[in-house]
């Protein structure tokens, strides 16, 4: 009998060991045929309302003969990087009414465990553990890492996204826009290798670049500033391959309202001077007690502040004595965001990269209040440079600054002018109509 591979002494007979191959094999085949089976039903361009994956269909009248499917990847870790994907989606829907266009969330297609565990542990760091997202943050960056753990973390990331990969070359959109660098991780690969043989963007929604972002086979970058096409350019993208764009943001936001008819829309005071505290989706920090001392000041300012989910501090800041008395209102979620921003005198905010650029285009003084070290505390430093912020880190800080600006209407003025000088009022349009631009006709990509 012949004998085939062992473990030491012990041999096994060649006949099992080719059994044991066939199975394997038969095996493998099995998997590969659950593979398409399980993902033949997700779709990138189902019909409107239909499909698997989570998708929101921004046109109306998509799919018309001729015009262009354009993918939009996104992913929930934080809400900025969706708003980024929306305010492309409806730019190009304006420019181009006969495309159809998708924002899709990448960890759709992750596992359930990789998935809920990607969204909660950022989430659940920035808010309770932020040192410690920010020494992850910092050790992420360095080249010594970089080249241990980091192929390790992309080969996970890659691993857990294959599915996305497979829909995305088996649905072939005209385009792909990434505004996480998720997407870009699952898709480099497959775009060098000519298996996704159309355009792949990367639109950096920070004023800052990470290492993460820094991929071979992106075909365009579209980024916030100056300062980060040189950052990104620093970790090895060729710079002609790097726009600066701005950040995109609702087109909404480049129409002015003005101040005194977004206050009677809103139903704020005409007189007293308005604070706008926003505490992010999750409505973290000590919303209550900057609403109970903002409202104090000796200017009288109306203080609104926006809580997100957390109705539990909506119910806290409601029974306030200054809420009581009508000088602070709490809201939830708000579409009035753009007018809230032009109606105000002064923000309180963090500093997710959508929100500052929002504010930015709508002129309004911002203070940073305890940015989430790592890309926040870069886009507070960016910003204080430029002279559109104040980075506050307590409490009294941002009360001693409100005050002082609310007491200096020219210094508040200066402000206002500094943020419109860093503002970028059109990016998704300028995003938008580049990727079209550069969008070979139907007929030549269906050659």
């Amino acid at each position: 009998m012949r004998k085939g591979p062992g473990i030491g002494r012990l041999r096994i007979p060649e006949r099992l060991t080719q059994r044991w191959r066939a199975r394997l094999r038969a095996q493998r085949r099995w998997w590969r045929e659950w593979r398409r089976a399980a993902t033949a039903g997700e779709v990138l361009f189902p019909a409107a309302g239909q499909g698997v994956v989570a998708v929101q269909t921004l046109t109306e009248s998509g799919g018309a003969t001729g015009e262009p499917r354009i993918a939009i990847l996104h992913a929930t870790a934080g809400s900025g990087h969706k708003r980024a994907a929306q305010a492309l989606a409806a730019a190009i829907g304006t420019l181009a009414p006969g495309a159809t266009v998708r924002d899709v969330d990448t960890l759709v297609f992750a596992s359930r465990l990789y998935r809920g565990a990607y969204a909660s542990t950022y989430n659940a760091m920035a808010a309770r553990a932020p040192a410690l997202w920010g020494v992850l943050y910092h050790s992420w960056e360095s080249a010594r890492l970089n080249r241990s753990a980091g192929p390790v973390r992309l080969a996970m990331d890659r691993l857990n996204l294959r599915r996305l990969g497979r829909v995305v070359e088996r649905e072939a959109p005209d385009a792909v826009i990434c505004t996480h660098f998720l997407p870009i991780e699952a898709l480099s690969i497959s775009r060098g290798r000519g298996r996704l043989p159309v355009p792949l963007y990367g639109v950096i929604t920070d004023f800052t670049a990470h290492p993460f972002w820094a991929f071979p086979h992106v075909d365009r970058y579209f980024v916030a500033s100056d300062t980060v096409a040189a950052e990104l350019a620093a970790h090895g993208v060729s710079r002609d391959r790097i726009d600066v764009t701005g950040i995109p943001i609702d087109p909404r936001f480049a129409r002015p309202i003005g101040r005194e008819a977004a206050r009677e829309r809103l139903g704020l005071p005409a007189s007293n001077p308005v604070v706008l505290v926003m505490g992010g989706g999750g409505g973290v920090g000590p919303l209550a007690e900057l609403a109970q001392r903002l409202a104090a000041l000796p200017q009288g300012p109306f203080v609104v502040v926006l809580c997100g989910s957390n109705d539990r501090m909506r119910n806290r800041i409601a029974a306030l004595p200054a809420a009581q008395a009508g000088a602070v209102r709490p809201l939830g979620f708000s579409h009035d965001v753009d007018a809230l921003l032009e109606a105000c005198d002064v923000v309180v905010s963090k500093a997710g990269g959508l929100t500052c650029s929002e504010a930015l285009v709508k002129g309004a003084p911002l203070v940073v209040f305890r940015p989430t070290p790592g890309q926040e505390v870069r886009n507070a430093e960016y910003l204080e440079a430029g002279g559109a912020a104040v980075h506050a880190d307590s409490v009294e800080d941002v009360e001693a600054t409100v005050a002082r600006w609310l007491a200096d209407p020219a210094a508040r003025a200066q402000v206002r002018e500094r943020a419109l000088a860093l503002s970028h009022p059109r990016a998704a349009e300028t995003i938008a109509r580049r990727v079209l631009d550069a969008m070979p006709s139907r007929a030549e990509r269906t050659a």
